[in-house]
């Protein structure tokens, strides 16, 4: 080691930086890559409405779903505030808020659950509008990485989906005072 002269320290060093930075390169862009795909495979969990008429009966629905790729453990959800109905609630396993006791819940990709929360025409009044607050706190059940989705909802400005029939579905947006008149119209009945 010695014996070598400057010029061959020189293309030592010449022929080593470029494959230094080819293994660096090679290494960031592989770290980047896998930080990329595991975040496309990611689970996405979201809670959404569904109001309904069905049977001379509107109904309001939550829906919890992964809308992701990989399987979610749902850890904890809040809903600020939660949900109360207009007049008597006498159904004994009726809670419009079960979505508040949920903890480490399994959610598969595209699986979702419902929780019924209000229902006009029978003995439960209508959920009071509100803006409401979610906050669903959940983690890659692969990676153990944890994601919140967190959002407010104006709950008065929500469409409703018209049911004839069992199950078919006919897909009809009203506004507010089109659901107060057809609502109205039932009472009437």
């Amino acid at each position: 080691m010695n014996n070598m002269s400057i010029d061959n320290w020189i293309s030592i060093v010449g022929i080593a930086l470029p494959i230094i930075g080819g293994v660096i390169t090679f290494m960031v862009k592989s770290y980047s890559d896998s930080k990329k795909r595991n975040e496309e495979l990611r689970p996405n969990v979201f809670i959404t409405y569904k109001r309904f008429r069905k049977n001379d009966f509107f109904q309001e629905v939550l829906v919890l779903k992964n809308y992701g790729k990989t399987t979610a453990q749902v850890k904890k959800i809040s809903i600020q505030p939660l949900f109360h109905n207009n007049g008597n609630i006498s159904l004994s396993d009726f809670n419009p808020n079960s979505f508040s006791s949920i903890k480490d819940f399994p959610l598969a990709p595209g699986q979702e659950i419902q929780t019924l929360i209000g229902i006009s025409g029978a003995d439960d009044g209508l959920i009071i509008k509100k803006n409401r607050h979610f906050k669903i706190t959940y983690s890659n059940i692969f990676f153990n990485k944890t994601y919140i989705s967190e959002y407010d909802v104006d709950e008065t400005h929500f469409p409703v989906l018209n049911h004839f029939g069992n199950d078919d579905e006919i897909t009809v947006m009203l506004d507010t005072n089109q659901f107060s008149k057809l609502l109205a119209v039932n009472k009437d009945k």
